[in-house]
């Protein structure tokens, strides 16, 4: 899509416009469906649409007034522009896909998603038909040793069965599931907070080359951004909204599994936990709120863990139907 000229200012006058000038995601989705739709023809739509479809919140303040009258004294060759357009060159020099919601052809697994949900994502690697097939394994940063086994053991078997793994490709709980994935050749979508070109925690930076020949490594976020405290939550819910169901494997009262667990209740996904070995420990707390809301239990010998599989697959028939449709 980014060899012809016109899409690829088109991407760049998009992101620019909302996430440099942060206007509103709905409103520029609805500007942008339109084929020929830039900023040159942006600035010659009456004054007064402007005002009703681009304030991000709800109430137009002064602030809005002013974004929207100096669109007209817009520079190409203004630094944040500039930034954006090294940034979108940069993305298809090195292969990084770029999905918004006017574009046509997206992965099928993304196509999930309602648009404003998938307003602007980063792809390292590929997203596959096959990737439909998908479930997630989440929780603690310093998961127990028993924990950290039992990861990679359901990863691995779940890899088995052709299920990919999406996790936010963090220390700890994530990426011992995508090492017992891996180990099977299972594939792997990795939903990152930060940037694609900047990947969080630095010490997964290895497994990289690994995970985008078998999988992918995706983010809302600007490829060289940071990680922030908004953009952990916004990884867990795409992750929660893209798996079939989540696996959780303990989380003490700070972790930010909690939040996936909140989003996969949204989406109507299925929730599981590992047994633990100790109710007592403090990495347990996750598991309570994911038990007291009703989710599976896996046991610690992982003796049902069939009876997981039968259930994320018949999430995965209904999936597949509701593509049909």
């Amino acid at each position: 899509m980014l060899e012809d000229p016109n899409s690829y200012k088109k991407i760049v006058d998009y992101i620019f416009l909302l996430r440099s000038k942060k206007f509103s995601k709905s409103g520029l989705i609805k500007l942008f469906q339109i084929p020929s739709m830039d900023i040159s023809r942006l600035k010659s739509l009456n004054e007064e649409f402007l005002i009703k479809i681009l304030p991000s919140k709800r109430k137009t303040s002064l602030d809005d007034f002013n974004n929207i009258s100096k669109l007209n004294d817009f520079n190409p060759n203004e630094k944040e522009y500039l930034k954006i357009e090294e940034l979108v060159k940069y993305c298809l020099q090195e292969h990084i896909e770029i999905i918004t919601p006017f574009d046509k052809n997206i992965p099928k697994l993304l196509q999930i998603l309602p648009q404003s949900k998938r307003d602007l994502v980063f792809i390292k690697g590929q997203i596959a038909n096959e990737d439909l097939k998908s479930y997630s394994i989440c929780g603690s940063r310093t998961p127990t040793q028993d924990a950290l086994i039992k990861t990679r053991l359901i990863a691995a078997l779940l890899a088995k069965q052709k299920f990919t793994l999406i996790n936010g490709f963090a220390k700890g709980v994530d990426i011992e599931a995508y090492r017992g994935a891996s180990a099977q050749k299972g594939r792997y979508i990795g939903v990152i907070a930060s940037g694609v070109e900047n990947i969080y925690p630095s010490e997964n930076k290895q497994y990289v080359p690994q995970v985008i020949k078998n999988g992918a490594l995706i983010s809302q976020n600007l490829i060289w951004n940071r990680v922030n405290r908004y953009a952990l939550q916004i990884r867990n819910r795409f992750s929660a909204q893209l798996s079939l169901g989540s696996i959780f494997i303990e989380g003490n009262y700070k972790s930010g599994t909690k939040w996936q667990y909140k989003f996969a209740k949204e989406a109507k996904r299925p929730t599981f936990y590992l047994e633990p070995k100790n109710w007592e420990y403090e990495n347990t707390h996750v598991l309570k709120i994911v038990k007291e809301g009703g989710g599976i239990e896996i046991k610690n010998d992982l003796s049902n863990i069939n009876n997981v599989i039968e259930i994320l697959e018949k999430e995965f028939s209904k999936r597949m139907e509701d593509l049909k449709d």
